[in-house]
This record gives C-alpha cells, sequence and structure tokens, in this order.
C-alpha cells in the first residue's frame, strides 16, 4: 500500500533530480574551495546544508510533483481531487526543517570544534564534566613563591568555573588536601571529580615557568602534559591559556581566544603579587590573617587603583571582619557595609561583570536587611560563575534564616559538592547535623574541621556549639576557651564563651573576660546589684529615649526582679519603636513573646493573640525544617502558657531540659509563673539546679587560679 502510494506521488521522481543537483554542487565545491583559498569549513557548511535539506525535499515530494509544467500539488486520491495543505501539513513542515537543521548545525559545530582544535595541535583527550585545580608545587629557587602557586590554582579554578556544563572544585579543597601530602589523584577522588589539574611553578626574576600535567582520576592516566614559559607581566593572558586549553581538551565544544576572559587584569606586577599574598592570608581565616590580609589588599590598590579583583578582595575582607555569628567580630555591621560597598562601587565601575563582586554585594545587603537585593546578587554571582562555592554558602544562610529551609539546604549542599574541604562548608554542614539533633555525626565533621585546619578555631567553636545544645556546659567552655586562645580578636567566639560562663553562674570568671561594657548589664544582674543596674538602665533610657531594644532590656529587667507594673510601661514602649519586621526573632520569637505576655497583664488580649500566632507560625516552621533545639522547646513551654494549656507547657519545658536547656533564669522568667505552684514544676526546677551545679563544679577546673567559692547571688 505504502509502495504503490509513493509510486502515485512520483516521490523518487522529485528526489531523484534532488540528488544529483547535490551531487553536482558538491563537486564545484570541492573544486572551488582549494581554488580560492578557502576555509575547508565551507566544503562542510555546505555538505551539511544540502543534507539537511534533503528530509524537507522529501516531505514536500510526497504533496507536489515536479512536472514539465512546473510544480503542481499531487492530487489526494485517484480521483483526482487537488486538496490544499491545511495547517496540520505546514506545521509538520516547519518540525521536520527545525528538526533537521538543528541537527545539522549541531553537526557542523562539532566539525567546526574539531578543526579549529586541529589548527591549535590539540584534541579532546576525554570528555569529562568535573575537574579539580590542584595546589601547584613551588619549584622556585628560593622555595619562597608557594604564594604564587596558590594563586595562579585560585585564577585558574576561578576561570574554569565560569564555564557551563563543567563542574569545578573549589581551590580552596583541593590546596588543603595537597598541604596534607595527598597526591593529586587522591585529591581528585576525594573531591569526586573525573579529572586533576596539576603542575608546577617556577619563578626565576620576572619570567615563568609552568608545567602542567592533566590526570584522569579513575585510573590515574596523563591525558595531557605541557609545559609554558612567559613573562610575570603575562601571567593573565597565561592563565586564560590554560583555562581554554583545558576546556578544549575536555570537551566537545571549541572555545576561541575571546571565549573567557580574566577579570583580575592589572598592569601592575608588583600590585599582582601584593594581592595574591593578600589571598595567602585570607584563606587562614582567622581575624588576625583578615586584619592583614586587608592591608595587603590595600596596598594592592595603591600601586594600581583600576585593579578591580583587588577592590573586591577588600570589600570581602570587610564584610568578614564584620560583627556576626559567621564572621570575624571586628567591625560593627553598619560600618562594615559602608566600607564594603565603597570598594564595591569601585570594582563595578571597573568591571561590571564579577561573580565574586556580586557575592559580596549580596553580604552588604544582608547586613542593610534588603533580603531580596542579596538574594538576587547571590544568583547572579551564581549566573556568572556557576561554581561559586561561597555563593551558595551565602545564599544558604539567608534562605535558612528566611525559613526557607529546604531551599536553604539544597543550596549547603551544592556549596558542599563543590568545597567539602572549607571552613566554612564544614563547619555550616556540621552546625545543620547539630541542629537536627545528629550530634555525633555533628562532632566527627567538627573533628574533621580541626584535622583539616588545625590552626582554626572554627572547629572548636562548632564542638562547643554542640555540647551547648547538649546542655554539657563544662565541656562547651572548654572548647570555647580553646577557639578564643586560637582567636583572641574574634568577639563571636569570645561573646560565646563569656555566654556559656555565665549560664553556670561563674560571674568571677566572666569578669576576667568581659572587659567591653557590652557584658556590664548581664553581670551586675547575675551579681545581684540591682541598684545600680537599674541606675544605669534610666541613664541610657534618658539618654536614647527613642531607642526601642534599650526600654526593651530595662523592661524586662524590671519584670525579672524589680518594678513589675513599670516593666510592663516599658516594654509595651518598645512595642511602638521597635520595627514589625525585627520582633519576631527566633528561636525565641523575641521580643514579640514578651510582648504577648505584657499585652496579657494589661488584658489586651486580642493584640497578644497576633503576636502569639505569629509566634505559634514561627515555631511550626523552625519544626518543619527538622530542627532540634531545645530553645525551640522553651518557646514552644512560652507559648503554652500564655495560651493557657498547663499540661503541654510542662511537657515542653520537661523536653526542654533533657535537650540540654540550662538558663539560670528559670525560676525568674514571668511568663511561666503560673506554673510555679505546680509539683511538677518543682521537680523539674530542682532538677535543672543539680544537672547545672554538676556542670559548674567541672567547669571550675577550668580557671585554677580562681577561687571556687565565687558563685553568683542566683546559685547562693
Amino acid at each position: 500500500m505504502f509502495f504503490s502510494e509513493l509510486k502515485r506521488r512520483k516521490v523518487i521522481n522529485t528526489v531523484l533530480p534532488y540528488v544529483g543537483v547535490v551531487w553536482l554542487l558538491l563537486q564545484v565545491v570541492s573544486v572551488v574551495v582549494p581554488l580560492l583559498s578557502l576555509s575547508p569549513l565551507v566544503g562542510t557548511f555546505s555538505a551539511v546544508l544540502l543534507f539537511a535539506l534533503f528530509p524537507v525535499v522529501l516531505y514536500l515530494s510526497w504533496f507536489y510533483d515536479l512536472t514539465s509544467n512546473g510544480i503542481v500539488l499531487t492530487p489526494a486520491d485517484d480521483s483526482g481531487t487537488v486538496t490544499p495543505l491545511g495547517w496540520k501539513n505546514w506545521t509538520a513542515l516547519c518540525g521536520i526543517l527545525l528538526l533537521s537543521c538543528s541537527i545539522g548545525f549541531s553537526y557542523f559545530q562539532q566539525v567546526r570544534s574539531n578543526s579549529l582544535k586541529a589548527q591549535e595541535g590539540i584534541s579532546t583527550v576525554k570528555v569529562a564534566d568535573s575537574i579539580a585545580v590542584v595546589g601547584f608545587k613551588d619549584q622556585s629557587p628560593e622555595q619562597d613563591q608557594q604564594y604564587l602557586a596558590e594563586g595562579l590554582t585560585e585564577e585558574i579554578t576561578s576561570l574554569l568555573g565560569k564555564m557551563p556544563n563543567l563542574t569545578v572544585a573549589a581551590s580552596g579543597s583541593g590546596l588543603v588536601l595537597s598541604k596534607q601530602g595527598l597526591d593529586p589523584i587522591a585529591i581528585g577522588r576525594r573531591l569526586e571529580v573525573k579529572t586533576v589539574l596539576t603542575g608546577s611553578v617556577r619563578r626565576t626574576g620576572d619570567q615563568l615557568k609552568i608545567r602542567l600535567e592533566l590526570l584522569e582520576t579513575e585510573k590515574g592516566h596523563t591525558l595531557w602534559t605541557e609545559t609554558l614559559q612567559r613573562s610575570l607581566s603575562d601571567v593573565f593572558a597565561l592563565e586564560t591559556q590554560i583555562a581554554r586549553a583545558v576546556v578544549n581538551l575536555l570537551q566537545d565544544n571549541y572555545l576561541d581566544q575571546s571565549a573567557i576572559s580574566n577579570h583580575a587584569n592589572t598592569q601592575s606586577v608588583d600590585a599582582y603579587v601584593m594581592y595574591l599574598k593578600g589571598r595567602e592570608q585570607y584563606r587562614l581565616q582567622t581575624t588576625e590573617a583578615i586584619k592583614e590580609a586587608r592591608k595587603l589588599f590595600e596596598q594592592a590598590i595603591a600601586l594600581d587603583p583600576e585593579y578591580a579583583q583587588a577592590h573586591v578582595a577588600l570589600a570581602d575582607t570587610f564584610v568578614l571582619l564584620s560583627e556576626g555569628k559567621s564572621e570575624f567580630g571586628v567591625l560593627k555591621a553598619d560600618v562594615a557595609a559602608q566600607l564594603a560597598s565603597q570598594s564595591l562601587a569601585k570594582a563595578f565601575l571597573r568591571e561590571p561583570n564579577m561573580a565574586e563582586a556580586f557575592a559580596v554585594q549580596g553580604k552588604v545587603f544582608e547586613f542593610e536587611q534588603q533580603d531580596d537585593q542579596a538574594l538576587a546578587a547571590y544568583d547572579k554571582a551564581i549566573s556568572l560563575n556557576p561554581n561559586l562555592a561561597i555563593a551558595y554558602m551565602w545564599r544558604y544562610q539567608i534562605l535558612y534564616r528566611l525559613g526557607r529551609y529546604d531551599e536553604s539546604l539544597a543550596s549547603l549542599e551544592h556549596s558542599y559538592r563543590l568545597d567539602p574541604v572549607s571552613v566554612a562548608t564544614l563547619y555550616n554542614s556540621a552546625l545543620e547535623l547539630s541542629l537536627r539533633g545528629l550530634y555525633p555525626e555533628a562532632e566527627q565533621r567538627f573533628l574533621q574541621l580541626i584535622a583539616d585546619f588545625p590552626k582554626s578555631p572554627w572547629g572548636y567553636a562548632g564542638l562547643g556549639g554542640v555540647a551547648a545544645f547538649q546542655g554539657k556546659l563544662a565541656k562547651s567552655i572548654k572548647y570555647w576557651q580553646q577557639a578564643h586562645l586560637l582567636s583572641p580578636q574574634n568577639q563571636h567566639f569570645k561573646s560565646n564563651y563569656i555566654s556559656v560562663i555565665l549560664r553556670l553562674g561563674m560571674v568571677d570568671q566572666a569578669s576576667r573576660l568581659a572587659t567591653e561594657s557590652d557584658y556590664q548589664n548581664t553581670l551586675l544582674l547575675q551579681s545581684g546589684k540591682y541598684h545600680e543596674l537599674f541606675q544605669i538602665m534610666n541613664f541610657q533610657l534618658a539618654a536614647s529615649p527613642d531607642d526601642g531594644w534599650i526600654a526593651f532590656e530595662a523592661g524586662w529587667y524590671q519584670v525579672l526582679i524589680g518594678d513589675k507594673q513599670k516593666g510592663i510601661e516599658l516594654l509595651l514602649k518598645a512595642r511602638t519603636l521597635i520595627k514589625e519586621s525585627e520582633l519576631y526573632g527566633m528561636p525565641f520569637c523575641s521580643p514579640a513573646i514578651e510582648l504577648a505576655w505584657a499585652l496579657q497583664q494589661r488584658h489586651e488580649a486580642a493584640a497578644a493573640s497576633q503576636y502569639i500566632q505569629q509566634c505559634q507560625q514561627q515555631l511550626n516552621n523552625a519544626q518543619i525544617g527538622n530542627q532540634v533545639d531545645w530553645e525551640l522547646d522553651y518557646l514552644g513551654a512560652r507559648l503554652a502558657v500564655l495560651t493557657g494549656d498547663h499540661q503541654k507547657a510542662l511537657q515542653q519545658l520537661e523536653l526542654a531540659i533533657s535537650r540540654g536547656w540550662r538558663e539560670w533564669w528559670l525560676s525568674y522568667d514571668p511568663l511561666l509563673l503560673a506554673l510555679h505552684k505546680n509539683d511538677k514544676f518543682k521537680q523539674l526546677q530542682s532538677n535543672l539546679s543539680l544537672l547545672m551545679a554538676k556542670d559548674k563544679k567541672q567547669a571550675l577546673l577550668l580557671f585554677p587560679d580562681s577561687p571556687s567559692q565565687h558563685t553568683s547571688t542566683q546559685q547562693q
């Protein structure tokens, strides 16, 4: 049936002439191309185009006949009835044309890539979608150019990271593993990449000699080797050449010289060297090292004010030196944001498409509480460099804070895949484990952090946090003590160290550490010096009458140990001064939960209910994220009391204590006052006192020069 219809429609009569024309044209092209010294790709393009049109001609020949009178429409059947083509026929024709041209174009691109690669003397050695650039070795005569070798590793990694469809492990992970003595193949397997680029750097005067070796990790075979020699002033062109060569070796598509741009250019070799020395300090990730990196980046900019990469690096140090849990705590956040913004403005003016610049800008937006702009900046950074691990890490942090837990975890996991041996990823991934109650797994990862980075305080800080999560305060103090010793200028470490000490009522020990005025009020409170405390708070209220947080703090102290009614007035005053967006700070949903209590005391049930409902929603969101946290359990207990469910409140409180709730002010909390006469509450309070007394005895052994008889008023 089909063949008879094929014969009736005279398809072969139409197709054969086309085949003849194709053959004739290709013969002409084969003669003309070499005669006119045209590119061989002209012949290839002509052949591909003609063959791509063959399915179109075949389809049209089913509906049209080629006659001596021209092209005529073929009757639909033997009756001779001619039916015009409908929209379905033309749609099918367009589909065939697009598909055929698409296949032809892909084939032509492949031939073109191979041809261009052949002209450069290279060819695809292995189709691979992942690579790690392992730290180059310093082979200079004086062995003093390691910063240069590591800098080249970073720059080449950054250039490769911009390539689509290529997963590039972060340079930091490779550098750490190299320093541990692992060979490149072992490093590649640890980082789970298919190929590894390694080599050595030798600097003699202003001359650079780089030996390169591309390895595949599965069997350890060498895929490619090359030795390049250039002047140090040509280092940026050299980095681009290396990155382009690697991509052309690993992927089918061909990249020409304009496909990769190096935004790290500077006309000053001295500025570049100073920048690399700054990066060397930056990688140490301590407060002291980051401060030194800042100085070196400033010197690089002084040598070349047009050096965009140095401006970005300087902005990055301002961000890291700001106060905060994940930063290094030297600059006020608003000051750090202002300084970073100034540096970024200079960077964007000189180079508007730097992924690292957008990542740092995202952090600045976070400091300014512009969350939507921050996320947009992180997304822009990732679009420019899909392998920029720190952008995924910072994106995870803001998404987590916004309660978008699934998205935040996906971003964290992506960061961990790209950079599994870094302080940031190890710390945050371990922190996630601890927040989900997986304490042994979290401890193992923090111990791995210490093993990989023995000079970093973050592993000890993480262990201190895990111990505190479990209510093991003496153990927590031990780890925070080690973190503080490794980085004494880090205010975050010092603050946590002092905070855990104060939770055990060790006022004397805390006083020796808390030299800043920030701890003055807490120390007065725990020392029982209430009159002096209220004098200070009255002065602060008079000096800053429009500061809602001062009003809240003063009011809270009053309801704890002073004039309850005055405290309620101050809390309600704070309600009118604090921004709505700042009322629901988790995990305690504070100050909203305290304001709800104050409103209930004034019989304003409707207003209190709004805060309670929002806090309950915040708690539900956190629990959806699978967090295991005694702080959330304690919030649940407070909410239960405010809603009149005392039985649930006692259950939540018992759960909080079993999970690690250890606070001296439990019996002072006005939100739990309705439970004080309950026998179950009294038993829980007694058990808590025994646990804390035992922990305090162990903690005092960590301070042999302090008299153990010094105790706080709360525990006498």
